[in-house]
């Protein structure tokens, strides 16, 4: 239970929950840092991933360990074991999934959008948060391989949970959101069989990789917060990027809670 509980406390901070929309309680949460970095391949990733958990002190959300000897048995039991977690993060955490500062490193990707391939940071204005969703349409699953992956960023929770909503009707995973359902009904999916009820005997079918297709990053809404030369294109449309060679962006997703 340990480890799943490590697990899912590092999901949970990319998960948004539904309060802290104003200034006044923004404040009284701490400060932290998302951050959202792309690889070349999975070995870089995996060096990645033990910078950043290892060395940074960072819970990385994506890619994940293997679950599948901690998860209850039944997908009966599952939402009430992850909703269990929920309240932890928030009574922990606050508003789990939100951020004051993020950093982003695209480099290792070919972006649609001149220049968008690049290191670089935002931060929220005093008192107020950044929200964000992600999501990923399923190429495949047992590996699940993933097309696309959707990362949005908002300043309200509302912008968030219409965003999340639209995700799902058009059959993505929807991994970070303000909805808990959506997020129950996501990883529902890769851990359980719908017909059986019962957990997935095939350990590909636990992993979320990181490994995607394509990257569309939406900042529309928060776009003012980007660098000088980001701030026109982001508001114009969503930045898409590829990989720089076949097939992959392999990335990771993680977070980090800062000292007030």
């Amino acid at each position: 239970m340990k480890k799943l509980t490590y697990f899912l406390a590092a999901i949970l901070s990319f998960v948004v929950c539904l309060g802290g929309v104003s200034p006044a309680l923004a404040q009284l949460q701490p400060s932290s840092r998302g951050i959202t970095t792309f690889y070349n391949t999975s070995e870089q990733q995996a060096e990645g991933v033990n910078t950043y958990q290892n060395i940074l002190n960072y819970d990385v959300a994506i890619p994940n360990p293997d679950l599948s000897a901690r998860l209850p048995e039944n997908l009966s039991d599952f939402p009430k074991t992850f909703k269990e977690f929920l309240a932890e993060g928030r009574l922990r955490n606050g508003t789990n999934g939100s951020f004051t500062e993020g950093w982003f490193d695209f480099q290792a990707s070919t972006a649609a959008t001149p220049g968008s391939n690049q290191l670089f940071t935002i931060k929220a204005p005093d008192g107020y948060r950044i929200y964000s969703v992600v999501a990923g349409l399923p190429a495949s699953q047992c590996p699940l391989e993933i097309r696309t992956t959707e990362i949005a960023f908002f300043d309200n929770v509302a912008q968030a949970i219409k965003k999340a909503n639209d995700l799902d009707k058009a059959k993505f995973l929807v991994y970070v959101s303000p909805d808990d359902d959506l997020t129950i009904k996501a990883f529902s999916e890769l851990f359980y069989d719908s017909t059986t009820g019962k957990k997935k005997t095939n350990k590909d079918c636990f992993l979320v990789s990181g490994a995607t297709e394509k990257v569309r990053v939406n900042f529309q809404s928060i776009f003012d917060l980007l660098p000088p030369q980001l701030k026109q294109p982001a508001r114009q449309e969503p930045f898409e990027y590829f990989p720089k060679y076949p097939n992959f962006i392999y990335l990771v997703n993680a977070r980090k809670t800062l000292k007030m």
